[in-house]
């Protein structure tokens, strides 16, 4: 006989708005058996039964039997309905989970029986770390915490997760037992657990003791703890033995830490399908078990997935959903039960494209969710999904964790993530398999969004990217980094309690001593500080025994007193790397006291040699445009003002008086360019090396000293040729004696900051980075006279000194400068944000006043260097060949050269107002990403000559274009496409002469991994080399030096014979 029935709850406990749950009985089909008197009986347990039609109320929860015999029949429910005592369910536990294999019946999936051996085999260790499981989304974390609950059995367990969706479906698999139960994994004799959401904040700690008291699991967010008054908080999160964390990518967060942190005598997991973040902070604790994605797709827990990246010079959003629209409507006319999700980056975006698709698709009803939509409607909505009322969704970020649709299989992805973590998840919402309904290949269409080339994305968003490898690829790679450092960090013992390795974060300094041999013995610093300074008598020693760390404790006095019961107490990070192959120790100390030679002993023995002296400033070796900020002299021979510092235009008196007055330089701050990119580097004659920025982890200093050491042991390297190269900042209260050749927006704007401020004038506005500098004055003497230039309109201005420093004032009618929220005259706007003036002689005058040069005078540029060209058919006086390609044009001329020597991915047409160059090419390979700027100039003259005039703004056009180069070229790639859309729009012609914008996309995915090599070429038909003088030569010696050294590439001057 079978009968059925509802489920049977407990009657909950609620604690100041907390409610404790307990499933007694699961619904479903029950069969009646007559043995030992009469009971019924499923997979989810057993429960004594009556035919009386009633029971005592007080007694064991039975089963009331259908008075009439036969199957089909609902029982009722009769008996205590309280609470299981939480030692009961616990007893229930014992033995109720076999560890059977994944390919025998009724066993986990292999993820998951991986993970559980793994974690029992991590805590019998003895190890106290936190234990990170990395497991795919959808091979099943939640059902492995429900497997690892009752094979543990812990007295009690608080599961942390991100949000309250994800709180109430982890917290209902908890009362059911998820899965396990009904698959017959866990036995039917296992008592389901009494289960509390922490849904409000605790006040009362007595209050915090009952819930604890009538519990075995709790879930809770992070927020839902912090709620919780100090003292019930102290009570409650030290009730639990054991602490799970669901979506662990979080918990570098200060929040998820505190509690964490809470923790660190007893048991830890960290559950995550993304054990990596964007800013590179490391997960608190090791990597016990990871199942590689690939691995996940291999057991079919995935579906495979088509890529398509979309990319438009025209609306890219209408073509996504027009791609993606006839997906699914080919996946429904072949009987798959797919669904739709569209993602924007905002609600404003959202409703846009939920508009679009409607208009597109209005059958297909669809909808929109959002985080702030009402209840009742977000309830809708998605009803409306699931009962596949509605098959397109417009969400965003709504349906990322803990959110499991498997019919949904098209992504269009019209804003993409901008982080791996997030990213991996929500694509895996649409790779899910199920048995349930009919489902096939998950489609992924992706708008082609230049900006994830600066993220890891870049990857996974390639235009030929196959996801059903690359997916696994790219998680896996990136899965090895964190687990490389991770790897590292597990790699040390010893240590302090108190501090881990993960946590450090130092500053990048150190100094170097020699070693007499290749070994060392960092414990031995344990007997050289002493057992008492030393924290916790341990110094943190890496498997290869090549990095140490330990931390001093300094105890003193209070300095406001004589009081002899306080002292003050600080702690001084020490770091040591031994590099054996060049025998040379660094050291590091938070404190940058000392050279450390007695310690470097100790560790060493006898015969060290600490590196200072001259030798250090070898750091400074192999950077470009060395800027000193900060210079300290030392004269040996006057007692009263022996040490002086020196900073910003002060340094050029510290040089001069290290040449002229025999002093010697104590130590050098500079910043400067290391293949194009921004570094700061310093060094002193104490051996000190540093810089100002912050190691993101302990391996990463590492790798900082490696590069320094192989500066500091080159003895090939010429000190008085660094300090020669120097590029001297000086403050200046008058304009510089010299032709101005170009201005430039400070580089802020160009990499993106600030986009939304448009300039207006004369009822046509324009972003300021489309916004031209034109040098209307060339001399050197003199108010400073350039306009602000776009093709609608031009506004003159001038700029001279006054006792506030540079001052520009418009000659005539100004413009306006706005933003989303405001508008302010151009001229106030200016002034605030000043422009960087290049001069000739590779000078400099930044935005803060100060005139950046060489320490020394240029030599002219080498005549014999001038690179002659035919110019057959060209009209010198013409510079642009225009939309139809005007073949007798200087810029048609380079074109064709360009062409016939060089294989480019694509060549672009950049002639507008502020434009990169006339010319941008672009060729990648293996390594390098080669890079062609081309600045054509017109001849005022019909013959060529030697006019100064036509120098000034082709070499200011050409030095102005080195800025393109920071940040691996990005910014120039974004310009590019940025222009290439505008220049379609509005004249309906493409820009480019060889390749299109999907070429420019394919060089922007793989940028960032290549190394940029420029190339700048001015082309002058109307210079004549032959005419040229000094006057000449020194000018483009100036703009040649700036280049190369900004740069790191090449310059060349093409002209008349």
């Amino acid at each position: 006989m079978h009968v059925s029935t509802s489920r049977v709850w407990a009657a909950p406990l609620v604690v100041e708005g907390n409610t404790v749950r307990q499933l007694l009985v699961e619904a479903g089909e029950l069969e009646v058996t007559d043995q030992d008197g009469p009971h019924v009986r499923s997979r989810f347990g057993v429960w004594p039964a009556t035919r009386d039609g009633e029971g005592p109320a007080d007694g064991p929860l039975t089963a009331i039997l259908p008075t009439v015999r036969g199957t089909g029949g609902r029982v009722s429910w009769t008996g205590t309905r309280e609470l299981s005592d939480p030692s009961a369910v616990r007893s229930s536990h014992t033995g109720a989970i076999g560890f059977r294999a994944p390919d025998e019946p009724h066993s986990l999936r292999r993820p998951q029986i991986g993970a559980l051996h793994s974690v029992i085999g991590h805590w019998s260790s003895g190890v106290t770390d936190p234990g990170i499981v990395v497991m795919p989304t959808g091979t099943g974390k939640t059902e492995t915490m429900l497997a690892l609950f009752v094979t543990v059995r812990p007295h009690r367990l608080l599961v942390v997760v991100p949000t309250s969706a994800l709180r109430d479906q982890v917290a209902a698999k908890f009362e059911t037992l998820g899965i396990l139960q009904r698959e017959q994994i866990v036995s039917a004799d296992a008592v389901r657990p009494c289960v509390a959401k922490l849904e409000h904040g605790l006040t009362d700690p007595g209050n915090a003791a009952q819930l604890l008291n009538a519990i075995n699991v709790v879930v809770a967010t992070p927020q839902s703890v912090g709620a919780c008054s100090e003292e019930a908080r102290g009570v409650f999160l030290g009730g639990f033995s054991h602490l799970m964390v669901d979506e662990a990518h979080h918990a570098p967060a200060p929040s998820w830490t505190t509690i964490i942190d809470s923790f660190s005598d007893r048991r830890v997991l960290l559950f995550t399908a993304t054990p990596f973040r964007e800013d590179r902070k490391s997960l608190p604790g090791r990597v016990i078990f990871r199942f590689p994605l690939r691995e996940a797709q291999r057991d079919g827990y995935f579906t495979t997935i088509d890529y398509q990246t979309v990319a438009s010079l025209d609306d890219t959003d209408e073509a996504l959903a027009d791609l993606a629209l006839a997906r699914l409507r080919s996946d429904l006319a072949a009987d798959y039960d797919h669904v739709l999700m569209a993602r924007a980056r905002s609600v404003t975006r959202a409703k846009a494209i939920q508009s679009l698709y409607a208009s597109k698709a209005p059958e297909l009803s669809p909808v929109l969710l959002y985080d702030n939509l009402p209840a009742p409607k977000r309830k809708a909505v998605l009803q409306a999904i699931h009962s596949r009322e509605s098959r397109v969704i417009v969400c965003v970020d709504m349906l990322g964790e803990g959110f499991d649709l498997p019919a949904l299989k098209v992504a269009a992805l019209h804003d993409a993530k901008k982080s791996l973590s997030p990213m991996i998840q929500f694509i895996g919402r649409f790779t899910r398999s199920t048995s349930t309904s009919r489902i096939g290949t998950a489609s992924a269409f992706v708008a082609k969004d230049h900006s994830t080339a600066l993220s890891p994305l870049r990857d996974l968003l390639r235009e030929d990217a196959d996801w059903n490898l690359l997916l696994h690829d790219i998680t896996e790679r990136v899965t090895r980094a964190a687990e490389e450092t991770s790897t590292f960090d597990a790699s040390f013992s010893g240590g302090p309690d108190e501090v881990t390795t993960p946590s450090l974060e130092p500053k990048m300094s150190a100094i170097a001593h020699r070693a007499p041999i290749p070994a060392w013995d960092p414990a031995a610093a344990v007997d050289y500080y002493g057992s008492h300074t030393v924290l916790d008598a341990n110094v943190a020693i890496g498997a290869d025994e090549t990095v140490a760390w330990l931390v001093l404790e300094h105890r003193s006095e209070v300095s406001w007193g004589e009081v002899q019961n306080l002292e003050e107490r600080s702690y001084e990070l020490i770091l040591m790397y031994f590099d054996q192959s060049k025998r040379i120790l660094y050291i590091h100390s938070s404190e940058n006291n000392g050279d450390y030679v007695e310690l470097a002993e100790a560790v060493l023995g006898q015969g060290t040699t600490l590196i200072n002296g001259p030798s250090t400033f070898r750091v400074l070796a192999r950077l470009n445009r060395l800027i000193p900020t900060n210079i300290g002299l030392l004269d040996s021979r006057d007692h009263f003002t022996r040490f002086s510092m020196f900073v910003g235009s002060d340094v050029l008196e510290a040089l001069d008086q290290r040449h002229k007055q025999g002093k010697s330089q104590t130590h050098i701050a500079t910043s400067g360019f290391d293949q194009g990119e921004k570094v700061t580097i310093s060094a002193a004659l104490s051996g000190r090396f540093w810089s100002v920025t912050t190691a993101p982890d302990l391996r990463a200093w590492k790798q900082w000293c490696d590069v320094q050491g192989e500066k500091l042991t080159d003895d090939s390297i010429d000190l008085e040729a660094i300090f020669d190269g120097f590029v001297i900042p000086e403050d200046v209260r008058e304009r510089p004696a010299h032709p101005l050749l170009a201005a430039e927006w400070q580089w802020q704007f160009y990499a993106g900051a600030r986009s939304t401020l448009t300039i207006d004038f004369d009822d046509k506005s324009y972003q300021v980075v489309d916004v031209e500098f034109a040098v209307d004055d060339h001399s050197s003497t003199g108010p400073l006279r350039l306009s602000l230039v776009t093709p609608a309109w031009r506004i003159p201005y001038e700029a001279d000194f006054d006792e506030h420093g540079l001052v520009y004032s418009p000659v005539g009618a100004d413009g306006l400068v706005s933003n989303r929220r405001t508008t302010v005259p151009l001229r106030l706007w200016l002034n605030k944000n000043k422009p960087n003036l290049l001069f000739a002689g590779d000078r400099m005058l930044t935005h803060d006043d100060r005139l950046h040069a060489p320490w020394h005078d240029l030599s002219p540029y080498p005549k014999d260097q001038l690179v002659t060209l035919g110019w057959e058919n060209v009209d010198v006086k013409v510079e642009s060949q225009g939309i139809g390609r005007n073949p007798r044009s200087i810029q048609a001329y380079m074109s064709a050269l360009l062409r016939a020597s060089d294989a480019f991915d694509f060549l672009l047409d950049d002639d507008r107002a502020y434009e990169a160059a006339d010319l941008v090419g672009l060729r990648a390979d293996d390594t390098d990403l080669h890079i062609t700027l081309v600045h054509c100039k017109f001849s005022k003259e019909k013959t060529a000559g030697a006019r100064l005039d036509d120098l000034y703004e082709v070499c200011g056009q050409a030095v102005r274009s080195a800025k393109w180069r920071q940040h691996g070229a990005l910014p120039l790639l974004r310009h590019l496409e940025r222009r290439a859309k505008n220049y379609h729009a509005r004249t309906g012609s493409s820009p480019f002469e060889i390749g299109d914008i999907a070429a420019l996309h394919r060089i922007t995915d793989i940028a960032e991994q290549l190394r940029p090599r420029f190339r700048i070429l001015i082309a002058q038909p109307g210079f004549s080399k032959a005419d040229a003088d000094v006057d000449h030569l020194s000018l483009i010696a100036g703009a040649d030096h700036y280049i190369r050294t900004m740069t790191a590439g090449t310059f060349e001057f093409c002209c008349h014979e």
